[in-house]
């Protein structure tokens, strides 16, 4: 009977099942791994080397937080998409062909999963150990606290996004919709799948290790002349004529006091023999203890490893322009990298255990291990009620919030902005896709401008246009108040017409207190008297007005002439005559004539 062939992707994992509130992939040896999708916090081109800092210290708390015996995997995959946006059916034509414009255009899409994979005990039996699994969902806890405390999006994948995710790996599709599996060949130089050609590109050749000297989580690179922070590999957002970039980042925390007499023991061994190359290795490794006892650094055992799709006439260019890339940042890849599936099977999620240790795992700090960790993600749209889009540098759509204040992110309190820019460099064309897009959210848009460039959205939209003239200019009552105003607002109108009156009757001069006065006064009797206008006395208001005309007609010297008419008054009071007309001639005071016929010309 012929032996059945080797199946290399046959037991790969173990299990996949959902226990004690989180999903727990296992590995073929017994691994466990819990598995994050996150967003990387820092924006590419975001110039502020701060944030690049703050994510490392994100990092080094996590792996601090696991400690010997677990594994940090991270995954970053750039992935070629193609653009789609739902637009509602009853949107504008305007807004339609907006967004049809850019249907099916290419982008780069950015998805990043943290993958945590605790040690399992290298027998030929996994055993259950309740103290290793409660450890386990306690750091896996942890992790998830540190996430979230330092404001990273993250969540849990669920057992059926696991197993999509550990698919699309085999098959290498992470484009959106449905994928399917299609042979494999490989072969020293790359993987053969389907039409595309599949290579692993590992950062460092343990033989040589050619990485800079120093090394922080950021790189300085120059646009237009400027200096900005950048992440060391951010070039992999643009790697040519490949449809897939797959960085995987793998860092493993072995015994550290194991590590510790093995390297004393190395020192001493290079410090026994009397030779340049052993005097430097003595130094560096001296240098190394006397780090690990000063920092709260670990000894880790690492591999970093591209993975790249492309065509298989492409191949070339793209090992070209990776090599030149990682040679701008001082890393010289490997170039004996001829176990090309072993380290494609090797960088699985939650496969951060099956690395040899012999030629793909290399020793260093956990502080320089995470400067190689990417730390960026591509601009997106913001979450936010007011909506205006814009291009962003791949030419995609990307919802932004002018004001600064309305997103869920506040980065103002002050909406104010500017556009500014040569005659001819489009700002007019820019506002009108701005003014079109608020017009379409029911935001209320007053503009002035003096070039009729807006006249064309205006009269689209039904709204109001006003041109002037030097012979027809635009004029204004600032003295008309409607009811609204003067019940909800009179009191800053007022000011704003007291100021105005001063201002043209005093110029620059400030007022005195008796002319505020007296101003404000009469603006306060002129609007009271036009919105309560005069109709008729009250009973009360007639009695009073009876008992004040009769106290001034007995102060009056003729009052023993006019005795005998006093009982006329409430005639006078209530004729609508004019009070020469009264028969009699009853008496009619000079103080009060005026008053009399301002109240019976008020009725």
């Amino acid at each position: 009977m012929a032996q059945s062939k080797k199946r290399i992707f046959d037991g790969l994992y173990a299990q996949l099942e959902e226990t004690d509130g989180n999903v727990v992939l296992f590995s073929a040896k017994g691994e466990p791994s819990v598995i994050f999708e996150m967003t990387n916090p820092v924006q590419q081109l975001c110039t502020d080397a701060e944030q690049y800092m703050l994510f490392q210290d994100v990092l080094s708390n996590i792996v601090q937080t696991l400690g010997e015996g677990y594994a940090l995997q991270k995954q970053d995959i750039l992935c070629k998409q193609s653009y789609r946006h739902d637009v509602p059916a009853d949107a504008e034509f305007l807004t339609r062909s907006y967004f049809k414009y850019f249907e099916g255009r290419e982008f780069t899409e950015i998805r990043t999963y943290l993958i945590i994979t605790q040690e399992a005990q290298k027998s030929q039996f996994v055993q259950y150990d309740p103290k290793k699994w409660l450890d386990f969902h306690s750091k896996v806890s942890k992790v998830n606290d540190i996430l979230a405390e330092k404001g990273i999006r993250h969540r849990k994948l669920t057992k059926p996004e696991v197993n999509e995710y550990c698919h699309r790996f085999m098959a290498f599709q992470f484009r959106h919709g449905p994928f399917s599996m299609t042979n494999f060949k490989a072969s020293d130089e790359y993987l053969k799948i389907g039409d595309r050609v599949i290579r692993s590109y590992p950062l460092v050749d343990i033989d040589e290790i050619n990485l800079p000297s120093v090394i922080k989580p950021y790189t300085q690179m120059s646009v237009n002349g400027y200096g900005i922070a950048s992440d060391l590999l951010s070039f992999l957002t643009s790697v040519p004529f490949s449809d897939c970039v797959v960085f995987n980042q793998v860092v493993q925390i072995p015994n550290q006091r194991k590590l510790l007499r093995k390297l004393q023991a190395k020192a001493k061994r290079h410090g026994s023999m009397p030779d340049p190359s052993n005097k430097i290795a003595k130094a560096d490794i001296e240098e190394v203890l006397n780090r690990l006892a000063v920092d709260t650094s670990l000894l880790v055992n690492t591999n970093f490893n591209i993975l790249v799709s492309c065509p298989a006439d492409k191949v070339t260019p793209v090992t070209s322009y990776l090599e030149t890339k990682l040679y701008e940042c001082g890393i010289m890849p490997s170039r004996t990298a001829y176990n090309q599936l072993e380290l494609f099977i090797d960088s699985f999620p939650g496969n951060a255990y099956s690395f040899n240790p012999d030629y793909d795992l290399f020793l260093t700090l956990s502080d320089a291990a995470l400067c190689f960790f990417f730390k960026e993600h591509l601009k997106g749209s913001e979450n936010t009620p007011l909506t205006t889009y814009y291009t962003d540098r791949q030419g995609l759509p990307v919802c932004i919030d002018i004001t600064g204040k309305e997103g869920k992110v506040k980065m103002t309190d002050n909406a104010n902005f500017f556009c500014i820019g040569p005659s001819g460099s489009g700002k007019s064309f820019h506002m009108n896709s701005v003014v079109r897009q608020l017009l379409e959210q029911n935001t209320d848009v007053v503009m002035v401008d003096t070039g009729d460039s807006y006249e064309g959205i205006c009269g689209y939209f039904g709204g109001t246009y006003i041109s002037y003239s030097k012979e027809k200019p635009i004029s204004m009552n600032p003295f008309k108040v409607t009811r609204e105003e003067y019940d909800l607002n009179f009191g800053e109108k007022k000011n704003f017409l007291k100021s105005l009156i001063f201002l043209i009757f005093k110029g620059s001069e400030a007022p005195s207190k008796i002319e505020d006065m007296l101003v404000n006064q009469t603006i306060v009797e002129y609007y009271e008297a036009y919105f309560h206008p005069f109709d008729s006395f009250t009973p009360d208001e007639r009695d009073g007005l009876r008992q004040k005309l009769l106290v001034a007609a007995k102060m009056e010297n003729d009052y023993d002439r006019y005795a005998e008419k006093m009982d006329n008054i409430e005639e006078q009071i209530s004729s609508p005559e004019p009070p020469a007309q009264i028969e009699n001639n009853a008496l009619v005071l000079p103080s009060e004539e005026r008053r009399l016929k301002l109240i019976r010309q008020c009725r």
